[in-house]
């Protein structure tokens, strides 16, 4: 066979990624095609600009800074740059098609890094995926998730949103009772638990609904509870929030429910309102129900307009709670595949409160596993589906033997 076989007008190094031969082609070379490319995606890099050096070890006609503070973003020679990656040249060739995420491998402490990398984790989803397209790869298997485990902690650096001994009770019911929790930078963290042990509380804590009655909420480093009402406010436009049943407005259509944040929030004029509603809609599926009202869209038409209008401010933390509540396997894997490709396309940090075990398979790179009111486990997904704690491989697994019984 051929070292050099075409793929989608592309010549990449001769190995198999999916049903694709991929020929020869480094990673700065792939990086100067995405940016290239004009996809919408790459232009929302602007939202955080920054310089990354990618040190390749031993390849130094390999090794290049990408220019991320630059419209269009660039691609150069190595330079000095306010975050600098370590890769060897496995990991470079393995990042060429998108299907090894550095998010996960500098999270597991395979890639070292030097300055500020969590804005690099903001975006790195982004590239990934214009990167996995440029291969001609889409959908979820095609991912390796791995990256090494992550221990007992993550920098605080590299989180997103972290909790620190948060505690809430309503009357005599204690939800939360000392959790700590580090969302990583970049990642579809997965929330999982047993009903009432304070998953949906949790997301309620980190957009400001709720207040702790003891404890506090980081979010990329800034205590909520230093925060005035104007800075929880502004806070809250840069998180998009997928509520279980899509919450949408029942006496407007679906451009309307889209539509109405950028109104609220926003100075565009109706023109620009619908230029926007309309590629988050497309980008769900549901451009075609544009003028449709709720009470005639399906559980999971419901969901995905949720999840456009949850879009729809460019926001760089997403909440689902609890999406696939009420939807068949088939319509839930489904949305997992929406969900992967939206953080592909907007990067930043989605987080993700179900009791579907398939579905956080599907779609996880981190896991945190919550028990009364307390972190259990939190991990990279393949971390804790290998786990061999009792509870944890009982919960995983849907076993009824175990230490988790009907009064937990």
């Amino acid at each position: 066979m051929s070292d050099d076989l075409a793929h989608g007008g592309v010549s990449y190094a001769g190995r198999t990624v999916g049903s694709a031969t991929l020929v020869s082609v480094d990673l700065r070379q792939a990086h100067q095609r995405v940016f290239a490319s004009g996809r919408p995606s790459i232009e929302r890099l602007v939202h955080v600009p920054t310089t990354v050096a990618f040190n390749v070890q031993d390849r130094a006609d390999q090794s290049f800074t990408i220019r991320l503070d630059r419209r269009p973003c660039e691609v150069v020679d190595l330079e000095p740059s306010e975050i600098e990656l370590f890769l060897s040249a496995k990991q470079a060739e393995a990042a060429v098609t998108g299907t090894y995420s550095l998010v996960a491998a500098i999270l597991g402490g395979d890639v070292e890094f030097r300055g500020p990398v969590r804005k690099y984790l903001e975006v790195e989803p982004i590239i990934r995926g214009a990167l996995q397209e440029d291969a001609g790869l889409t959908g979820v298997d095609e991912l390796e998730r791995g990256g090494g485990a992550v221990g007992e902690t993550i920098d605080n650096e590299l989180l997103a949103i972290e909790t620190r001994g948060l505690h809430k009770a309503f009357g005599s019911n204690a939800v939360l009772r000392g959790l700590d929790l580090g969302i990583p930078e970049g990642t579809i963290t997965v929330v999982l638990g047993p009903s009432g042990t304070g998953k949906s509380v949790l997301l309620s804590h980190i957009i400001g609904v709720l207040q702790a009655d003891q404890g506090d909420v980081l979010i990329r480093g800034k205590s909520l509870k230093a925060m005035s009402r104007a800075e929880v406010l502004g806070l809250r436009r840069g998180i998009g929030v997928m509520f279980q049943d899509g919450a949408l407005f029942s006496a407007m259509n679906v451009y309307d429910n889209v539509a109405f944040p950028l109104r609220q929030h926003t100075d565009l004029n109706e023109k620009e309102v619908r230029e926007v509603v309309e590629d988050r809609l497309d980008s769900v599926g549901m451009l075609y129900a544009i003028e449709r009202m709720p009470g005639e869209l399906s559980g999971g038409m419901r969901k995905r307009a949720g999840l456009a209008r949850a879009l729809v401010l460019n926001p760089s933390i997403i909440l689902c709670d609890e999406p696939d509540s009420g939807l068949d396997p088939v319509r839930t894997a489904l949305l997992g595949d929406v969900l992967v490709e939206q953080h592909a396309q907007y990067g930043g940090t989605m987080i993700v409160v179900t009791h579907n075990i398939a579905l956080a398979k599907r779609i996880a790179d981190y896991m945190a596993v919550l028990w009364r009111g307390q972190t259990l486990a939190a991990g990279m997904a393949q971390e804790l589906l290998s786990s061999e704690e009792p509870f944890i491989k009982q919960f995983l697994a849907g076993q009824s033997e175990g230490p988790l019984g009907m009064d937990a």
